[in-house]
């Protein structure tokens, strides 16, 4: 078996006993890339179903039982009679009755506690993430085992992400809610944490390209299409939509392993690791001017960009006028995803190329973050659906420029390319912790002004702050 493998064109063999083989082309190489992009569309699919309709409508069932429960509003989308009344009385065009405006109080402490309650879930979830994937990175890396060192931690991060949908599916509690996301998006980061490694381990330099260009594209695929499919099936299947991607991410996990095989870690060589210097590394690249300015502008533009995305759901169906019902507003969001996609797709695959030809990041990433502040306040002057749309494609593809150039202007400005990993890795901290913020001050915004309108300022200022804080940069046009 080892001569054959060994003689074999299409691989190259390892210079360290117990790693990867690296796939040359041919059907290794095919089989690895397909399965890898399965995978890893299910994995985001999955992220997106439950960030985006699943995780808000179960927790705008349980804070509408809490208060709504024995009223005259009998379900979830009753409330969108409620809340045109609500507008209209703001507007001036109507009075409510005693009994009316009591429920339009509830109404206000409804939306209050569902915005504190999606953002405290969020945020708990981004925190307990922020140390996952580098520390699951890190024991994969050493793991001894006749399947390779991440195999199983796919499967197994898969499998406990499954296990805790279902949990999902069966909370009654924001506790419950909150407890399960938290430990199911840990399991979900300890499948994705090695899957992303198996390109490092297994793909030759010159193929690197491609298949992070094509992982990209899978990434954003799986994003909209898990939108998109939860959306239309959370109208059929209500709460039950959380069995469909738990079954989806084991499926894509098990196709990997399967047809993506990686050779025995047993004879691996491991050194002693050192945790304290581990973390300490993490400083190092933030002491760079450059890097320094291009971290904290990608922390603004997630911590402005996260703000609106984590509520959309509920946007649409308390900001806009006239206001959507649950059901309409989970069926709009697949339809807004879809749209959205093609101008984002196209900005991924041209903008980054643009760049290099022109040899110019900032433009790209100043302006890209500059058009996306301009379409935030679009729903804010004009809170209608129509408007809505264009912001929501707009930013979408302003955002697929936005990602494509600012990963390449951070490989640019990296203080030492002999450990870009590591340094790469930082800049992604600056993503999980804009994540991880900006549903706690949402929330928090959310609730204090009873409404959306400082939600949009906030966001807006946000990024404006994202776009100046390239401007420093020095190394790179």
């Amino acid at each position: 078996m080892a001569s054959t493998a060994a003689a074999d064109p299409r691989l190259e063999e390892p210079t360290r006993p117990g790693t990867s083989a690296k796939y040359l082309g041919g059907r290794p190489f095919i089989q690895y890339v397909i399965s890898f992009i399965i995978s890893s569309l299910f994995l985001f699919a999955c992220y997106a179903a439950m960030a985006g309709i699943l995780l808000p409508n179960s927790v705008q069932t349980i804070e509408f039982q809490h208060y709504f429960d024995g009223t005259t509003v009998q379900s979830v989308n009753d409330v969108q009679q409620l809340t045109q009344l609500r507008q209209a009385v703001d507007a001036g065009t109507a009075t409510a009755t005693g009994e009316e405006q009591h429920l339009l109080d509830l109404l206000a402490q409804y939306e209050g506690a569902r915005a504190k309650s999606i953002s405290l879930m969020m945020s708990i979830g981004s925190l307990f993430t922020l140390f996952a994937q580098p520390v699951i990175g890190v024991i994969s890396d050493r793991w001894r085992s006749k399947f390779g060192r991440r195999a199983m931690w796919i499967v197994m991060g898969a499998i406990g992400g499954a296990v805790f949908m279902v949990g999902l599916r069966y909370s009654s509690t924001i506790a419950m809610l909150t407890l399960f996301w938290t430990v199911g998006q840990v399991s979900l980061n300890i499948m994705q944490a090695p899957l992303s490694t198996t390109v490092a381990d297994r793909v030759p330099q010159d193929k690197v390209g491609l298949v992070s260009g094509l992982s990209g594209i899978g990434m954003m695929l799986g994003f909209t299409g898990g939108s998109i499919i939860a959306g239309i099936l959370f109208n059929t299947l209500g709460l039950d939509t959380y069995f469909v991607f738990a079954l989806g991410v084991v499926i894509g996990a098990l196709l990997f392993v399967t047809f993506a095989k990686d050779r025995s870690s047993k004879d691996l060589e491991v050194e002693k690791f050192d945790w304290i210097s581990f973390f300490k590394g993490y400083t190092i690249p933030l002491r760079d001017h450059d890097f320094r300015w291009t971290w904290i502008a990608r922390f603004f533009m997630f911590f402005g960009y996260t703000a609106i995305s984590n509520f959309v759901l509920y946007i649409l169906q308390s900001h806009l006028q006239p206001a959507l019902s649950a059901s309409e507003a989970n069926t709009t969001f697949a339809t807004l995803s879809s749209a959205a996609l093609p101008g984002q797709l196209l900005m991924m695959l041209v903008a980054g190329r643009w760049s290099d030809k022109v040899g110019r990041r900032k433009p790209f990433v100043i302006g890209s973050s500059i058009v996306i502040a301009a379409l935030m306040a679009l729903p804010l002057l004009f809170p209608s659906l129509p408007i809505f749309y264009v912001f929501y494609i707009g930013m979408a593809a302003a955002y697929g420029m936005y990602m494509a150039v600012d990963t390449a202007l951070f490989i640019d400005v990296l203080p030492d390319p002999e450990a870009a990993g590591r340094d790469l890795g930082v800049a992604n901290v600056a993503t999980n912790i804009g994540q991880m913020l900006a549903p706690v001050v949402a929330g928090q915004v959310v609730a204090i002004t009873a409404g959306y309108d400082a939600l949009f300022i906030m966001s807006v200022v946000s990024v404006v702050i994202a776009a100046l804080a390239i401007i420093p940069v020095r190394k790179i046009k």
